[in-house]
């Protein structure tokens, strides 16, 4: 799993000075880097920060603490109450780096049962897909026509090894958008990525390109633009993330069963180009 850094970082300051995070965007891995004192008055600053990178839908969010300390043990039970919200859309958190006082403090809080914590981000990653993974396929494909016939064989054959056959023609069509997209406007090799989380399906497309999609209102004489309105209307949401070599598209399909949420698009830094 590659954990590579985002093209862009956001910084979220606290405004007594107590606390700096920092948002480290990618897929399927984003971080959030906490630095300086933890504490009460801070703490909703960097869930503040956690539920921003939430909306990504990345597979982990790494909370990095290693240039953190902990103020007040009690600010610490802010790590798993965002462990529980991430699991509810099967995202994993792992803590990363704390060091030999503050992992004391978060193994006297008992928050290491329920939170993971690793000493680096390489190590969190390993554990991560030792223990933690869903199942996930991925197909790198050429900006060509034949690429969407080669994704939807791949979605057919997850769906049906996954037991989800009732999704397979959802998702067939929206990694057929989301390819041809890739194919019309990136024009570079792109990267298909499905895996199957507690509540939904999640499909990825990652291209070379940095411009980032942007839904249009469909017009009966113009096709240009249909392709992202047909995806938010059978997903149950849809996002781009951009990263340090182009940038990832995603959507989410509900499983069966699990109650909906709001739909519509999560998009970074929308640009003028449409996509289709």
């Amino acid at each position: 799993m590659p954990a590579g850094p985002a093209a862009t970082r956001d910084l979220v300051p606290d405004p007594d000075r107590e606390l700096l995070c920092d948002l480290e965007r990618g897929f399927p891995v984003s971080v959030v880097h906490a630095t300086g004192r933890l504490s009460f008055a801070s703490a909703p600053l960097l869930r503040r920060m956690a539920h921003k990178a939430l909306a990504d839908q990345p597979d982990l969010l790494l909370i990095d603490v290693s240039g953190m300390e902990a103020r007040e043990d009690l600010a610490l039970t802010a790590l798993p109450t965002l462990a529980r919200h991430a699991g509810a859309d099967g995202i994993a958190v792992i803590v990363t780096g704390p060091d030999a006082a503050l992992r004391h403090q978060l193994e006297s809080m008992a928050i290491t049962r329920t939170v993971p914590v690793a000493t680096s981000r390489a190590s969190a990653v390993a554990l991560y897909e030792r223990l933690c993974g869903p199942p996930r396929v991925a197909l790198p494909l050429l900006p060509d026509p034949s690429a969407t016939a080669e994704a939807r064989r791949l979605v057919d054959d997850a769906c049906l090894r996954w037991r989800v056959t009732d999704l397979a023609d959802t998702a067939a069509l929206v990694v057929t958008e989301l390819i041809a997209n890739g194919i019309q406007h990136a024009r570079t090799p792109l990267s298909l990525s499905l895996s199957l989380r507690e509540r939904h399906l999640h499909v990825s497309v990652r291209d070379g390109s940095f411009l980032l999609p942007r839904r249009t209102v469909a017009d009966d004489e113009l096709e240009s633009g249909l392709g992202l309105l047909i995806v938010e209307g059978v997903a149950a949401a849809w996002g781009c993330v951009a990263v340090d070599d182009g940038k990832v598209v995603w959507a989410t399909l509900r499983r069966t069963g699990v109650a909906r949420r709001s739909a519509g698009p999560v998009l970074r830094r929308a640009t003028r180009p449409e996509q289709r």
